[in-house]
């Protein structure tokens, strides 16, 4: 009997583990109001880390021209994420007119997008090292097969890129 209470200890424990890893980036919480013609409410809440893990699994080749765009700008991006990480909170964005409102800011380690119009109010707070941890894993996705080269000097890139 102790034996099944010390498996079963270090089960609860390794999911704590787990749970709390996933966790540690923080959530992106996405809500959305639509007022017309009928009142819908779409809530979701998920764990940051789960975005650099679910770029790992779609295919390199679906994050070529991405990546190929990305690379030139990733020091400057990598630059602005840090020092946005290291910033107080600030209104980055803000957008009035009759008809709608957008805010995005900064606001402790996320960024948050707020939109409202008349029929809808949507609501997004993502974490910032989520968001650069996910640019880096499409930055860093590039395949092998993006680079290769004809013999008449064009690649498999601008082939794709042309059509």
């Amino acid at each position: 009997m102790v034996i099944l209470g010390k498996i079963a200890l270090g089960v609860f424990g390794t999911m704590v583990a787990g749970v709390g890893l996933i966790c540690s980036e923080g959530f992106v919480t996405v809500n959305v109001v639509e007022h017309q013609p009928e009142q819908h409410h779409i809530f979701v809440m998920a764990p940051a880390a789960i975005m650099p893990i679910t770029a790992r699994f779609i295919p390199a080749d679906k994050f070529d021209k991405a990546a190929r765009q990305l690379k030139p700008y990733m020091p400057t991006i990598r630059a602005a994420m840090d020092a946005l990480e290291k910033t107080d909170d600030v209104t980055l964005v803000e957008v009035k007119n009759a008809e709608e409102h957008v805010l995005v800011r900064k606001v402790g380690g996320s960024v948050i997008v707020d939109v409202d119009d008349h029929d809808d109010h949507v609501h997004v707070s993502t974490p910032i090292g989520a968001v650069e941890s996910t640019i880096e894993q499409i930055a860093s996705s590039q395949s092998s097969a993006a680079w290769t080269t004809h013999s008449d000097g064009s690649n498999d890139d601008e082939d794709r890129d042309t059509q």
